[in-house]
């Protein structure tokens, strides 16, 4: 192992540390690890984000299928720009203002606020199902980890899941909300400058686009968005943009900093830059992909590794690893903000709503701290023996938060009518979909978001309608 990569890597996990424990001083209440008191920039809320939303998916999945199925893989990324954008236009800002109206910190309070269920029943079940899917995502991200630190400075599987996951836990837990977006901030520019000058100088140094091309043509890969125009191409192009952007509606991890920005009325500054942020990193991570095409024309043993092989192969040690940082930043900008959920709806949602109603909030401080530290062990142990695909993991995770609460989010803004027991069949039959789907015969076995979606949000409308007499907590948006 070069001792120059491990003087970066220690270094960098040294700054993300030391921000959590500057902030660990300050912080006195649940609130403040929650949601940072509602206290976020436009600017840092944009760039966080966004940095939530990649993970090690922007470094190593994604281009590893631009590497292995060409240009034709980039309506993933298009589908996650344009839904982005219509969950900035159309969700941040009401979720924003009426989950501080109702005065919730997570979204499951906010389901139970809005629907009025004096039961408690829609927040125990969206928590276990939210859960559920965080297990697994934070999982996949550790997974992610483990094989970056080991491809990249030469740890062992187990060293390099401890290491990442030791670094993030950490923070995490001792800065609560405040410490996760201005490290997500910093992160994302970083993964930014990383993303945008690897490609950029890689291009330089064996040929250009042109190397791409040729290379692309002798492996037959494809680097047309439209390859042919038959029934077959359009209906993989929906999939794929449908497939990944519908889920962004009900991603918990990333609403969360919709509603903590300080100001609602700068979420139109944050939508343009987040927005660009993405768009520039999408591009670039594709760019990887197709550089990676024409650099290892025999191919690679691991596709996902093609971002690091490229870096090692252009860089001297120090910079290598520092430039790989990057992918460390990806994962823990991801894993961080579902850590910090997964720990705020263990505190408040089942541990506050169940088994101690009148706890102090400095009190549910700690509780907090030790539900994230509980999380990511059981993620951790998952993760041990876990020979799945970064992507597959990534995305039965995002369909199934997806589904689950994409389109109770939707409704809940934007209709007067939807009530308790439509909001509770939405969550079970979104996130059923999910866990079955990938058992049934179908045509599209990876994207159960999609059908996961439409009943979820049939089953909102159609129980809400047949159970209005029954219901009558249901009242309008303020």
């Amino acid at each position: 192992m070069n001792p120059l990569f491990l003087v970066s890597f220690f270094a960098y996990i040294s700054i993300l540390i030391t921000i959590g424990y500057i902030i660990y001083k300050k912080q006195k209440s649940s609130t403040e690890f929650i949601v940072g008191n509602r206290s976020i920039n436009y600017w840092v809320t944009a760039i966080a984000t966004h940095a939530t939303d990649m993970s090690t998916w922007l470094f190593m999945a994604f281009p590893a299928y631009v590497f292995s199925g060409g240009i034709f893989e980039c309506w993933n990324a298009i589908g996650l720009i344009v839904f982005m954008y219509l969950s900035w236009q159309f969700i941040a800002k009401k979720l924003r203002i009426s989950t501080e109206k109702y005065n919730c910190e997570t979204l499951s309070s906010y389901f139970e606020q809005r629907f009025n269920d004096k039961t408690g029943t829609i927040r125990i079940v969206s928590t276990v199902v939210a859960l559920f899917f965080f297990t697994l995502y934070i999982s996949a991200g550790i997974v992610g980890l483990g094989r970056a630190l080991s491809a990249t400075f030469e740890f062992s599987y187990l060293t390099g899941i401890t290491f990442g996951t030791l670094t993030v836990a950490l923070y995490t837990v001792l800065g609560g909300f405040v410490a996760v977006a201005w490290n997500d901030f910093l992160q994302g520019l970083f993964v930014l400058i990383v993303i945008v000058g690897v490609p950029i100088y890689a291009l330089f140094s064996f040929g250009g686009f042109s190397s791409i091309t040729i290379a692309a043509q002798t492996k037959g890969i494809s680097l047309s968005l439209f390859p042919d125009f038959s029934a077959k191409t359009f209906f993989a192009i929906f999939v794929a943009a449908f497939g990944w952007g519908l889920g962004y509606f009900g991603q918990p991890h990333i609403l969360i900093n919709f509603m903590g920005i300080k100001n609602p009325q700068n979420i139109n500054k944050a939508k343009r830059i987040g927005i660009a942020w993405q768009i520039i990193a999408m591009t670039c991570a594709t760019l990887i992909g197709l550089i990676g095409i024409a650099f290892f024309k025999t191919g690679l043993p691991n596709n996902e590794l093609v971002f690091i092989n490229l870096v090692k192969n252009i860089s001297t040690p120090l910079f290598a690893g520092f430039i790989l940082c990057a992918i460390l930043a990806a994962a823990i900008s991801t894993m961080d903000s579902q850590i910090l959920v997964s720990a705020s709806m263990l505190s408040e949602d089942i541990y506050k709503k169940v088994f101690n109603k009148k706890i102090s909030s400095k009190k549910q401080l700690h509780v907090s701290r030790i539900a994230g530290i509980g999380i990511t062990i059981i993620s951790f142990v998952m993760a041990i023996n876990n020979n799945e695909t970064i992507w597959k993991l990534v995305q039965y995770a995002w369909h199934g938060l997806g589904s689950s609460f994409g389109p109770l989010v939707i409704l809940s803004l934007y209709s007067k009518t939807v009530n308790k027991f439509g909001a509770l069949a939405g969550i079970i039959s979104g996130s059923a979909i999910t866990l079955i789907w990938k058992h049934l015969p179908t045509s599209i076995p990876d994207a159960p978001i999609i059908p996961g979606f439409i009943i979820s949000f049939l089953s909102i409308v159609v129980v809400s309608w047949l159970t209005r007499r029954l219901d009558r907590s249901h009242f309008p948006l303020g």
